[in-house]
C-alpha cells in the first residue's frame, strides 16, 4: 500500500487507536509530515480523533503550513511521495481540503491551514506532529453531540411541504422524481427526526448512524416496504414513511410542549385525501 515507513509502535507512539489497516498508511503519513520542511503541525480528525474508527474510515489529516497557496500547489506531488494515486482533486466547497484515493482505496483527505490567523476550533483532533506546540489533542467528549431531545421545527415544516408537493409527482407521472424523494425523506428526513428524539446531534460523517439510533428506530427503519420502482409500490412506500414520520413527529412535539403546524399538516393530508385516495390519521 506505501512505500517504506516507520511502524508507530517502534517509535513510541501509542497506536492502539488506530485499526490495524490504517497503522502503516498513518504512520507513512506522519513521517511524510516530520520531514517536509514546510509543515509546522499535523494532526487527523474525524473518526481517528474521536476513537470510533474502523479498517475501512478515512483518515482526516490537517496541516498547518506558514503558506498555504505555495504548499497546495504541490501537494500532489508531496502525496504522490507517499502514495500513488487513482484520485487527486480539490474537495468542493472546503478551503484547503483535498481528496486522495489510492489504488488499494485508502481514502485520505488533507486539510491545509495556513499559519496566517490560523485558529484550531473545537473538533476532536490527534496531534501527529508539533514540534513547536501549535496545536492541541482536543478529545471527543469536548464535542457534545447528544444532548436532550428536540423539535426540529424546519425540517417538520419542509417535510409536510413535500408531502404536498409528492401529489404533483404523481400526477405528472414523474416515477424517478418519486423514488428519489421517498429514499430522501426516509435517510435524511425520517433518520434525523430518530435522531432529534435521542437528542442526537451529528456532526460525523453519513456512514455512521447505527450508533445514534435505538433497536426499536432501526426496526422501524426496517419494517418500511422497498421503495420499489412501479408506481403501486412508490406510492405504498411514501404512505409508509409518512406515517411514521407524523406518528414520531407528533408524538415529539407534543413531549416538548412543541406547537404543531396543524393548518399544514391538514392541507396536505387533505390533498393526499382527494386526490390520492390516502387517509392518514
Amino acid at each position: 500500500m506505501s512505500r517504506s515507513a516507520p511502524d508507530l509502535r517502534l517509535t513510541g507512539v501509542d497506536d492502539s487507536w488506530i485499526p490495524a489497516r490504517l497503522r502503516v498508511p498513518l504512520a507513512t503519513v506522519t513521517s511524510a509530515c516530520e520531514t517536509a520542511p514546510s509543515i509546522l503541525a499535523a494532526w487527523v480528525g474525524g473518526s481517528l480523533a474521536r476513537g470510533t474508527a474502523d479498517d475501512w474510515s478515512d483518515i482526516d489529516l490537517h496541516v498547518l503550513v506558514g503558506d498555504r497557496d505555495e504548499f497546495e500547489i504541490g501537494i500532489t506531488d508531496w502525496f504522490a511521495q507517499m502514495f500513488p494515486t487513482v484520485l487527486a482533486d480539490p474537495i468542493p466547497g472546503v478551503p484547503g481540503g483535498f481528496l486522495f484515493v489510492t489504488p488499494e482505496w485508502l481514502h485520505v483527505d488533507v486539510i491545509v491551514h495556513g499559519s496566517q490567523d490560523f485558529s484550531q476550533g473545537g473538533f476532536p483532533a490527534r496531534v501527529l506532529v508539533d514540534p513547536e506546540g501549535l496545536v492541541r489533542d482536543i478529545p471527543a467528549s469536548a464535542e457534545q453531540m447528544v444532548g436532550e431531545p428536540y423539535f426540529p421545527r424546519d425540517q417538520v415544516r419542509l417535510y409536510l411541504y413535500f408531502i404536498g408537493v409528492t401529489v404533483t409527482v404523481v400526477h405528472r407521472g414523474e416515477w424517478l422524481a418519486l423514488a428519489q424523494g421517498a429514499a430522501g425523506f426516509r435517510d435524511s428526513l425520517l433518520i434525523a427526526l430518530m435522531m432529534a428524539e435521542n437528542g442526537v446531534r451529528k456532526t460525523d460523517g453519513a456512514k455512521r448512524l447505527n450508533r445514534y439510533l435505538t433497536d426499536q428506530q432501526i426496526a422501524a427503519l426496517q419494517a418500511l416496504p422497498a421503495i420499489g420502482s412501479d408506481p403501486v409500490q412508490l406510492i405504498a412506500a411514501h404512505t409508509a414513511i409518512a406515517r411514521e414520520y407524523l406518528t414520531r413527529a407528533r408524538r415529539l412535539a407534543a413531549f416538548l410542549d412543541e406547537p404543531w403546524p396543524e393548518a399544514l399538516e391538514h392541507a396536505s393530508l387533505e390533498l393526499w385525501r382527494r386526490e390520492l385516495d390516502i387517509i392518514i390519521e
